[in-house]
């Protein structure tokens, strides 16, 4: 466990007090924030993960970039997605797109930056015919670790993937974004896959320890932080949510994601909308209200 400062020789001291070994399948989620002021920034890090693992390991972030509503605006319209695109999914994820041995899958938005001996058949095999979250999969199925460090990021990876084992499906989000494909054809992609409401993953933290999904917890310089194992974890979810199917939902009565948008959400949409203008009566504007008045006009 870190204390005073936080610098890359404490870092490798951290990850493998919490459990780290050469050779790792690693899944990364990360709040830079909350690990504590590097003078190295994210790429310290980095360099501290992957002397932990070794050559023999493999590390891989989230690597998602931006999609837009449909059709595209013309602003929109000028951005155009490759591998090199960096991430909304923070500093992170950006260090390790930047780095010289990065491969970045090959699914056009839903992507996926990795290093390390299983990188490149990692993202060769997340095509644009992937489900969003099939690399995940892959990783479950391969046995890999997830490290989330920060308490202020949401699940360990799998959760996702469980929602689509189950074909749980919601409303179709009409968002995409245009990418430059192997060829050089610039092409559109679409959001063909479940997002959701993360605050409700946490919930399932009980259930990993409790059954073994969770391998440790401790601290990775000041960030608390948990290592699981992803086989499990899924195992866990899936198992769970064949009881529950609403148990990943989160409890804000207001929320769109969980209250209304999935096949299976309760879709009480008078308490629904009274929550909604209750949590937002400080701020509402006219056309929040609109919003709101064609979600239950719809019955979306």
């Amino acid at each position: 466990m870190s204390s005073g400062t936080v610098n890359k020789d404490s870092l490798v001291r951290d990850l493998k007090a919490i459990g780290l070994q050469q050779g790792d399948l690693l899944h990364l989620k990360v709040s830079m924030r909350s690990v504590g002021k590097l003078e190295g920034g994210a790429d310290e890090l980095l360099d501290a993960i992957l002397e932990t693992v070794g050559e023999e390991g493999t590390i891989v972030s989230d690597a998602f970039i931006n999609v837009f509503p449909l059709p595209l605006s013309e602003e929109h319209q000028q951005i155009i997605a490759d591998d090199k695109t960096l991430s909304y999914a923070g500093a992170f994820a950006n260090a390790m797109i930047k780095h010289p041995k990065m491969e970045r899958s090959k699914h056009p938005i839903q992507k996926f930056a990795a290093i390390g001996k299983q990188a490149l058949n990692l993202c060769e095999n997340h095509t644009p015919e992937s489900g969003g979250y099939d690399l995940l999969d892959a990783m479950a199925q391969m046995d890999a670790k997830n490290l989330t460090i920060g308490g202020d990021v949401v699940g360990v990876g799998t959760t996702h993937v469980a929602i689509d084992h189950l074909n749980f499906k919601r409303k179709e989000m009409n968002t995409g974004a245009l990418y430059r494909d192997q060829d050089g054809e610039v092409k559109l992609a679409k959001t063909n896959w479940n997002g959701g409401c993360g605050r409700g993953f946490p919930k399932f933290y009980p259930l990993y320890r409790e059954k073994g999904g969770m391998l440790a917890e401790g601290k990775i310089g000041n960030a608390d932080s948990v290592l699981t194992s992803m086989k499990k974890t899924l195992a866990i979810e899936i198992a769970k949510l064949q009881q529950e199917p609403r148990f990943f939902f989160c409890d804000d009565p207001a929320c769109y994601s969980c209250q209304i948008s999935w096949e299976h959400s309760p879709k009480n949409y008078l308490s629904f909308g009274w929550a909604w203008l209750r949590k937002n009566s400080k701020n509402l504007s006219l056309s929040r209200f609109k919003n709101l008045y064609r979600v239950l006009m719809k019955r979306a």
